[in-house]
């Protein structure tokens, strides 16, 4: 019995369009604004791709001290799926922050340096 090409080329059609959703619902990125604050200075750390009124994980991680806190901010993300988040440069060094969403579990990682 021979798989005929038609039965080939819709079979793929499906798969390519059953993939689809996945690689796009994995679309948050976060951008820290100013990349390279002087110590004392506020950092604006902007996080999009999230659901919307999605609450989300705050991971901060210094490299240059192995220093970690994790934190749960109150705001939400908005009907865009866009959350802003304002920090305070205190620590020299680098500093990677990596957000979460609590329900969707979308993963958005961004650094700024400390100088």
């Amino acid at each position: 019995m021979m798989i005929s090409k038609n039965f080939l080329a819709a079979s793929a059609v499906v798969a390519a369009l059953a993939a689809t959703p996945v690689a796009v619902a994995g679309g948050a990125s976060a951008t820290a604004t100013p990349s390279h604050p002087k110590a004392g200075k506020s950092v604006e750390l902007k996080i999009s791709g999230m659901k919307p009124a999605e609450k989300i994980k705050a991971v901060e991680v210094i490299t240059v001290s192995g220093q970690k806190r994790t934190l749960y901010p109150k705001q939400k993300s908005s009907s865009t799926g866009i959350v802003i988040v304002t920090v305070r440069a205190e620590v020299k060094g680098k500093h990677v922050w990596t957000f979460t969403g609590r329900t969707s579990h979308r993963t958005a990682v961004t650094h700024y340096v400390v100088t």
